[in-house]
């Protein structure tokens, strides 16, 4: 099984975790990691450890971070370097629709790397724009 570990600014992390326990109910083997205003990158990176820690019993880690380039997936990625004996694949631009696949995925993976390769296409379907479009009737249709 592949653990979950999704990390953001501000309350991403709880946010989508609140989310993701209305929506499936599932929260083991998931942490979250919030990055707040008041905290420095040094406590982030501490509250990931304590994450990673969190997760040990897990065949890896799939960490869903918010925004590629910033502090959480930063130090992330730092973490997966520093923490050789655990295997850790870091996404970001992650989204709800990811996480709730993921979290009924979990067992389904023993590598993040699969896991990340599986989730990512889900992300990216799950953006879309609402465009009106005019209903035409037909004769086969059944009312519904």
């Amino acid at each position: 099984m592949v653990g979950l570990l999704i990390t953001g600014h501000g309350h991403f992390a709880t946010g989508l975790g609140s989310s993701l326990k209305l929506i499936t109910g599932n929260t083991e083997n998931i942490a979250y990691v919030d990055f707040e205003a008041d905290h420095s990158t040094d406590t982030l990176t501490e509250n990931l450890n304590k994450a990673f820690d969190e997760l040990k019993g897990c065949d890896g880690v799939l960490v869903l971070s918010d925004l590629a380039g910033g502090s959480p997936f930063k130090c992330a990625v730092e973490c997966k370097f520093a923490r050789g004996d655990q295997a850790i694949e870091v996404i970001a631009g992650s989204n709800l629709p990811m996480l709730i696949e993921g979290s009924m995925m979990m067992g389904a993976f023993d590598s993040p790397l699969d896991m990340a390769e599986s989730l990512i296409p889900t992300g990216k379907d799950y953006i879309i724009r609402f465009e009106l479009a005019a209903h035409e009737d037909n004769a086969e249709e059944d009312g519904i």
